[in-house]
């Protein structure tokens, strides 16, 4: 019996790789290896238990994720695994609809998948249909509403005049898209779940096909992808995931943190392995980040260990104001990499908002550090990328209104927007695409001269294309395309921006004789998640958000204040102030050897300089495991270059004279109502008026003497 699928792996990967029939959540802390657990268990499953290519199913969230699952899968396994379904719940989503496209009622085979940058042309068109003015109706919120109602599962709106205008507003939309033949992403997932609720021939044929159905990333799963395994794994029951609930920071986007915590009420019988050796960091930065999070309420019981040194201890520094918090990171990153212990590229700076960027941005440059800023625009988001697969879309389905919108004048063609506007006027009358139109306007000669003639050689040249696309491969047709246009005349001299369209060219053509449909399956599913350069050492700036799932050597958090993190948003509810926990965590987590942490006792804003608290998550390090630190000043008062050791600070919304033996993050209890974590501390003793966060309740001022801790 080959043995391959075990090697190297500990006794807690072991457990969770061999488990046999029925339900298993993997529970992975960072820095665990659960990567290696899923690529283990698939060759496993093959070399194993012998279960066929085919009946595997293996979800998670990228492509790049993906892409490295089944590279170490196919390793492991010692064969190509072409026959297993490993991909994004869209990109899985999608195969089913595409296979199945018979059984969707509003929808042809060559239906479309619209981005948000489409969306939002065809929401600012729907918008002006019903006389809705920007001013007071915001597209990118309004997607975001509708984003939201469907990442929920539930599809409705509150009972007032917003509400309604978003329910009036939504419905319309969809209607458009089916008009074109066009999908959302949160579309892919909602038609797949249909369809496989409401077909009991399509659903049998899956569930039979998929013995073994695997999640990475469960912790972030919406309603949508909960259904949609839950569907899939119902009649073999052998439904493996892993996830963890201390990482789990994407609520805002709809991921539900009880998809993890309730799996073994979800699925009867369900089986839990933990993960909790800690292959990345020191063991003082797991001794602040088990500190840190097991202050949440919401959680799962989990206790990183390693085996690596215990390391230097935590930096937190206390800075005058942001500009002396970026100086510090600056200082410090050239001292540290001045010692030859390490890289520019070792380093990252992670931040809760992109705002905060700048003021680093500045204090690094003013040291002459180099530094990228990662997740910035994505290939595929790149103007002159869109204007190319506008064309393609709209060659491969002329209903495809908002493409038609986004390149009828690219390259200008002289065609007026008075002209476009009586355009829209016969497509909403007569009810068919624009395309069509104008196909309309030449019969009866509603428009005339130059307009009508430019029009004219662009319906026939996307007719032309459309005619032969079918038999030329993609990079044939972009090739074509390109000349036809003279797209890289109108660029001229932005050479930048031509190298990308080249770009996208040489992609197509090393896809040999791939189909223009094919191709453009290929594209929608594509997210840039190019991490900035991959080249040259530079010092890398990110969000936290944006820093999941990566490691650094050293890593600096700064702006750890009350109102950034945790964010002032997020602070009224005990589900917003435990995912900005998890946030922090993750953070911590991402450091290998050094971690330093770092807040402001004031911040500049647009408004002027105001006092700022440092966050109450600070309050939760263990002192054994930190060292504080702050600007040392001279005689005189003048801050020097040079720093000093500082005495733990007292908890940030403790006053000094308080003997209250509460104090800010505690968990407590209370008869009435339940459990909570105390927010802030005003007063003396059991008379002290205590802010307490309840997780059914909100947000209680109650005193002391009616908690119990």
């Amino acid at each position: 019996m080959p043995r391959n699928s075990l090697k190297g792996l500990n006794s807690s990967q072991i457990e969770a790789v061999t488990h046999g029939e029925g339900p298993l959540l993997v529970l992975a802390g960072p820095g665990s290896g659960k990567t290696r657990v899923i690529a283990h268990r698939i060759a496993y499953l093959i070399n194993d238990l012998s279960v066929s290519l085919g009946e595997i199913l293996a979800v998670t969230f990228t492509n790049k994720a993906a892409a490295e699952m089944k590279k170490r899968a196919e390793e492991l396994a010692g064969e190509w695994t072409s026959g297993i379904w490993i991909g994004t719940f869209h990109s899985i989503c999608l195969r089913i609809l595409k296979m199945e496209v018979d059984f969707l009622e509003d929808y042809t085979k060559d239906f479309v998948v619209y981005d948000q940058d489409d969306q939002l042309g065809l929401l600012k068109s729907c918008m002006k249909e019903l006389d809705y003015g920007e001013s007071l109706f915001s597209p990118k919120g309004v997607l975001s509403e509708f984003d939201a109602v469907e990442n929920r599962g539930d599809v409705s709106f509150r009972d007032d005049f917003y509400g309604r205008a978003l329910r009036e507003l939504y419905d319309f939309y969809k209607d458009e898209l089916v008009k074109r033949n066009a999908m959302t992403f949160n579309d892919l997932l909602l038609q797949a779940n249909r369809l496989l609720s409401e077909n009991e021939g399509v659903r049998v044929r899956y569930q039979d096909r998929f013995s073994h159905v695997l999640v990475d990333e469960y912790q972030d799963t919406n309603v949508s992808q909960y259904r949609f395994a839950k569907i899939l794994s119902q009649r073999h029951r052998n439904l493996f995931v892993v996830g963890d609930d201390s990482q789990s920071i994407y609520g805002w986007r709809g991921a539900d943190i009880n998809n993890i915590l309730n799996f073994e009420r979800d699925f009867p019988g369900a089986r839990v392995v933990k993960l909790e050796r800690n292959y990345r960091s020191t063991s003082t930065i797991l001794g602040i980040a088990n500190s840190v999070i097991k202050k949440n309420l919401g959680r799962k019981g989990k206790n990183l260990w390693t085996e690596n040194p215990a390391g230097e201890k935590v930096v937190v520094f206390k800075a005058g104001d942001n500009s002396d918090e970026a100086r510090f990171v600056a200082e410090r990153v050239s001292h540290l990499v001045e010692s030859g212990n390490f890289t520019w590229g070792d380093v990252a700076v992670f931040y809760r908002a992109n705002f905060q960027s700048r003021v680093i941005e500045e204090g690094l440059s003013a040291q002459r550090i180099a530094y990228r800023i990662v997740s910035g625009v994505g290939f595929y988001q790149r103007a002159e990328i869109k204007d190319i697969i506008a064309y393609l879309r709209l060659i491969q389905n002329p209903r495809d209104n908002v493409s038609f919108e986004r390149i009828v004048n690219v390259p200008p063609r002289k065609i007026g927007e008075v002209t476009l506007r009586k355009l829209r006027e016969i497509s909403g009358i007569g009810g068919f695409a624009l395309m069509d139109a104008i196909e309309y306007c030449q019969k009866q000669e509603l428009l005339s001269g130059q307009a009508l003639r430019a029009l004219s050689r662009f319906l026939d040249m996307i007719r032309e294309f459309g005619s032969v696309a079918q038999d030329q491969p993609a990079a044939k047709v972009i090739s074509t395309l390109l000349e036809r246009t003279g797209y890289l005349d109108y660029l001229g001299k932005e050479h930048h921006r031509m190298e990308n369209v080249k770009e996208l060219l040489n992609a197509a053509e090393g896809l040999g004789e791939m189909t223009l449909s094919d191709f453009l399956d290929l594209v929608l599913l594509a997210t840039d998640e190019d991490r900035g350069d991959s080249g040259g050492e530079k010092v890398s700036l990110m969000t936290i958000h944006a820093a999941k799932g990566l490691e650094f050597p050293v890593v600096f958090v700064v702006g750890v204040n009350e109102g950034l993190l945790p964010h002032q948003r997020s602070m009224d509810s005990l589900e917003g102030l435990e995912e900005e926990r998890r946030l922090f965590y993750v953070a911590v987590t991402r450091a290998k050897r050094l971690l330093h942490v770092s807040y402001a006792s004031s911040r500049a804003t647009s408004g002027g300089v105001y006092g700022a608290r440092r966050s109450l998550f600070l309050d939760d390090l263990p002192p054994e495991y930190v060292v504080y630190e702050s600007r040392r000043k001279d005689f005189s008062g003048s801050e020097s270059d040079s720093y000093s050791d500082l005495p733990p600070e007292k908890p940030s919304r403790e006053p000094e004279d308080a003997d209250c033996s509460l104090r800010p993050g505690q968990k407590v209890t209370h008869t009435i109502f339940g459990p909570g974590v105390v927010k802030r501390i005003d007063g003396k003793g059991n008379e002290a008026v205590v802010t307490v966060v309840f997780s059914v309740s909100g947000v209680k001022k109650i005193l002391a003497s009616y908690l119990t801790a």
